[in-house]
């Protein structure tokens, strides 16, 4: 049985990097038993085929869990205390306050080693560390390193493939659920020796230390009264465009890239319905999946070039007291940023929220920002519905836009609120803790690790939900067919091919319109249209018929696929192709009265619909990964229902006094 080692340490301490030294390319990503926090491990093997198993921890503050992450850490040292040699990671310039946690440890029985990381810094800081005498203090072994440059590595390496030798069996002491006193009294303990030991280090002048000042002066800008939040918005605005707008030619690529490959299904398939899986089924759910790609993979590496940067926390640090009354912190704006281009990556990005009450709540209104998916929908009603006038020199239809981003974030704030001050009261409060590092260069390597390893659970877990939904929708969508409705159509395309009155072009037209007429009834005879007409009488009241019902189904999906779905429903094939005429198709809809089936009351009603409903299976299954439950995103889905169905009725009733 292979010794097991634990790299344990603050966050920012260089744990990661060292992790990936250690293990090379033969790490293994999964998550610990029963919850979504993400364990990294690998078997490290020497020349000599002496082995160990490596185990990454999440970042560990205190032995008084304040998030999910750290409650995770401890339960897993607690349970491998026994057979394991943890490693704690520390800064080396901040060594007198990260040694306090790793004593407090070895006073309850585990056993330790410090890496002494970030070496380079040290030298840099004109610091002398007394490693050999700080050994002799604490009892515990220091080895001096830098994760970043390697230096110091192979000494670590070689200690660490003897690992089983330096571990103490222990079984009487506990690292969870120790009472307050008890705490206290170890971390006093604690402090009083790590004060001896950091005494044991030669003096510096503080004057010397060149990373502090060069902290001080940057923070003098960066957390300016002024200056700060002005450094702060231009960051912000250039993760805005490099998601929102960057990834797009990307992202038009993808998309692109499996047209043709639909096209080329069709085309080559000469089983229709097999042809129609292919393509409108598994081809359209992998590319609902690699669709995000471009996004999530620029958003990570941003994330973790603030992270790496040490100016993550800094922002965190800013916003966190306008975020207070709402009951969250400053790191959710980034998820929240995220997800006016998609909440799939919004959600991902809330792992860099340490406490997981104020992450549920911004999973859970991350979904409300204005996404890109919505804007297709939101342009085809504006431009059918909302007329082209000038409001106090500016146009209406932008100003209907700009109101609708702006409601959305408003929306978000009072949901985040009523969560805060309802829902989620029970829940243990945290200690505010905002752990301000110092400013460094990104480790390249370590970095382009963060982000493949984002990529490659992206692709394993929301993946698989994505695709599958998609083509479950297919399914809804296709099946039955009206064989008798298809059968009398083709009659009228072969009688079509064949008469003589018609020139080449009026016939490839009317061909087309029949083949429209097929699609149309097929789509009103499925599962899926059979349901609309079903949920007919729900949505009336806010002044939808069957046919916006299917629409609203298919929407499930994505939401623009309601701009395809309602031109497949009004025999115009791909609405996305023939816009203007789906919109005049609209305008002059009728009922059977002869009164106009759609109107500016529902234009408003369908706008305030999709400003709030959670119709992307995508966010649904990613919640759900994330959450580890499907309890939040069922609440999720729910609350967004009532509050799309409700502002829906009352914009509908709005609409009908106008």
């Amino acid at each position: 049985m292979n010794a097991e080692v634990i790299l344990a340490g603050r966050p920012n301490s260089g744990k990661s990097t060292l992790f990936n030294r250690l293990a090379s390319a033969n790490q293994k990503v999964a998550n610990y038993a029963g919850c979504t926090v993400e364990k990294k491990t690998s078997i490290v093997r020497n020349a000599d085929g002496i082995s160990y198993e490596l185990t990454d921890l999440p970042g560990l503050y205190s032995l008084k869990p304040n998030s999910l992450d750290e409650e995770v850490a401890l339960r897993y040292l607690d349970e491998k205390k026994q057979n394991s040699l943890v490693v704690f990671v520390c800064d080396g310039n901040n060594l007198e306050q990260e040694l306090v946690l790793p004593l407090m440890l070895k006073k309850q029985g585990t056993s330790i080693a410090i890496a002494v990381n970030m070496m380079d810094e040290v030298r840099a800081n004109k610091k002398i560390l007394n490693l050999a005498g700080m050994t002799d203090l604490a009892g515990i072994p220091f080895f001096p390193l830098s994760a970043k440059t390697g230096e110091g590595v192979d000494g670590l390496q070689h200690y660490l493939q003897h690992a089983q030798k330096n571990i103490i069996s222990n079984t009487k002491n506990d690292l969870l659920g120790l009472e307050n006193d008890v705490l206290e009294k170890l971390h006093r303990e604690a402090r009083v020796t790590a004060r001896k030991v950091h005494e044991a280090n030669p003096k510096t002048s503080i004057t010397n230390n060149y990373l502090l000042n060069r902290d001080r002066v940057l923070d003098k800008v960066l957390l300016h009264k002024i200056g700060g939040p002005i450094t702060f918005f231009i960051t912000m605005f250039i993760v805005f465009q490099s998601i929102f707008t960057w990834a797009e030619p990307l992202t038009g690529l993808i998309e692109e890239f499996f047209q043709v490959a639909s096209t080329l299904a069709k085309n080559y398939i000469t089983n229709e319905l097999l042809a129609s899986f292919i393509s409108d089924g598994l081809i359209a759910g992998i590319g609902a999946v690699l669709v995000f790609l471009p996004q999530i993979s620029i958003l990570f590496l941003l994330i973790g070039l603030l992270e790496y940067s040490g100016y993550l926390p800094r922002i965190a640090y800013m916003v966190d007291r306008m975020m207070k009354p709402y009951g969250l912190d400053g790191k959710v704006f980034i998820p929240l940023l995220s997800s006016v281009a998609c909440a799939v990556p919004g959600i991902m990005a809330t792992r860099t929220i340490e406490n997981e009450r104020t992450r549920l709540i911004t999973i859970m209104i991350s979904p409300l920002m204005t996404c890109s998916a919505r804007l297709p929908v939101y342009t085809l009603l504006i431009a059918a519905f909302i007329p082209q006038t000038k409001v106090w020199g500016m146009s209406l239809p932008g100003i209907v836009m700009f109101v609708l981003y702006v409601f959305a974030v408003v929306i978000a704030l009072l949901v985040a609120l009523f969560l805060h001050k309802m829902y989620f009261r029970k829940n243990k409060q945290s200690i505010d803790l905002i752990h301000l590092p110092h400013y460094r260069m990104p480790d390249w390597n370590s970095l382009f690790k963060f982000v493949w390893t984002r990529i490659y659970l992206f692709l394993r877990k929301a993946g698989t939900i994505i695709a599958v939904m998609a083509m479950l929708l297919w399914a809804l969508l296709s099946f039955p067919k009206d064989h008798n409705f298809e059968k009398m159509q083709q009659e009228k395309i072969t009688a079509t091919k064949e008469m003589q009155t018609l020139s080449d072009e009026q016939k490839v037209e009317t061909i087309a319109k029949l083949q429209n007429e097929i699609d149309a009834q097929n789509l009103a005879y499925s599962f899926g249209g059979r349901m609309g007409k079903t949920l007919e009488p729900l949505f009336l009241p806010i002044g939808y018929d069957w046919k916006l019902t299917i629409g609203i189904l298919s929407s499930l999906a994505a939401r623009e696929v309601f701009v395809s779905t309602i031109g497949t429903v009004f025999a115009l094939g791909n609405g996305e192709e023939h816009e203007d005429g789906l919109i005049k198709t609209l305008q002059e809809s009728k009922k059977a009265d002869g009164s106009n089936a759609y109107t500016l009351a529902t234009c408003l009603s369908l706008l305030a619909f999709f400003a709030f409903s959670l119709q992307c299976t995508s966010t649904i299954g990613i919640a759900k990964k994330e959450t580890n439950s499907w309890k939040i995103p069922g609440i999720m889905f729910v609350y967004m229902f009532v509050l799309a169905y409700g502002s829906a009725f009352f914009m509908y009733r709005i609409g009908l006094l106008l």
